[in-house]
């Protein structure tokens, strides 16, 4: 594949699911296109354009409902931020982030800040095709708008995982060269980063799902030869452990990972090998740690987004 992938985000605000989609094509410039789908009617519509177009950008949606876009990749390594805005469906420019970065992740605190963690960042001329990984962390304000730093990563991450756990901080999971199979939790009331014990197998581009007991499932990825991988765990916040379960029934990456309302995990799509896109989808019980082939989609994808929407579909 020589082009480069297509980048979505997407959030559920209230009964409506809000797409951001950028992709880019050989030495073109990203492009952005804008959609909302209203559930309860069926229904696409557009939104206005983002005033940056952007490529592996993050995402997040904040406690108002608005959507905070930071980061992706242009011609370099963006710092630019801007705000979605529900009620007039418009973006503005915010400030600029401390540092410009792609494939970082951004996860909205339970205080309302945004912390952005890591990724990949081009170094200037006259090496500015050298890429090198990030630890560098910095959170958002929104209630004025600025950047602030906060205490770098123990590990330099790209192409990560970070969830919210019910406690309030943060897990970030694997991506890093340096530790791949570590994973490390930030404290926002201290801002400090503490390592967990080592996942049992090195992963990135993998999915992680906080399920309703509070544990959080990792699922799949490229391993360290950038195979695919089945395998599947659990953290146990309460005990700082990882345990392995029962393996995938397809290895999967650039898959989609859904805590469903039931308490299962619903698994779709991703890339079989470097040729092989699947469409079949699995099912995680907790209660057995097992997985059930369920039914398939009507065509494969990966790098899709999955959203539980409020009846309960996917």
């Amino acid at each position: 594949m020589d082009s480069k992938p297509t980048c979505i985000t997407f959030f559920l605000m209230l009964s409506t699911l809000f797409i951001i989609i950028s992709t880019n094509s050989g030495n073109a410039l990203p492009i952005s296109l804008r959609s909302i789908f209203t559930a309860n009617k069926s229904k696409w519509s557009e939104t206005g354009h983002l005033n940056n177009p952007r490529l592996y950008h993050a995402a997040s949606l904040l406690l108002d409902g608005n959507v905070l876009v930071t980061g992706g990749e242009g011609n370099d390594a963006y710092s630019t931020a801007e705000l979605y805005d529900r009620i007039s469906r418009n973006w503005t420019k915010s400030y600029d982030m401390i540092y410009g970065r792609w494939f970082h992740t951004a996860t909205t605190l339970n205080n309302g800040k945004v912390l952005i963690a890591g990724g990949l960042v081009g170094e200037p001329e006259p090496l500015g095709n050298v890429k090198y990984i990030f630890n560098e962390a910095e959170l958002y304000e929104t209630s004025t708008g600025y950047w602030f730093p906060t205490t770098a990563m123990n590990i330099q991450r790209c192409f990560h995982t970070a969830s919210l756990l019910q406690n309030g901080n943060v897990l970030v999971v694997g991506g890093s060269d340096e530790a791949p199979n570590s994973a490390e939790i930030y404290d926002p009331e201290m801002e400090t980063w503490i390592n967990t014990t080592d996942m049992h197998y090195a992963r990135r581009w993998q999915t992680a799902t906080v399920l309703k007991n509070g544990q959080v499932l990792v699922t799949g990825g490229w391993d360290l030869s950038s195979n695919m991988m089945n395998s599947a765990e659990i953290y146990d916040p309460s005990t700082n452990t990882w345990k392995v379960v029962d393996s995938m029934n397809y290895q999967r990456c650039f898959h989609t990972a859904t805590l469903l309302t039931n308490g299962k995990v619903l698994v779709a799509g991703g890339l079989y090998d470097d040729d092989n896109i699947v469409n079949s989808t699995e099912l995680f019980d907790p209660s057995t740690e097992s997985w059930t082939i369920t039914g398939n989609m009507t065509q494969g994808r990966y790098l899709h987004t999955a959203s539980l929407l409020k009846s309960g579909k996917v």
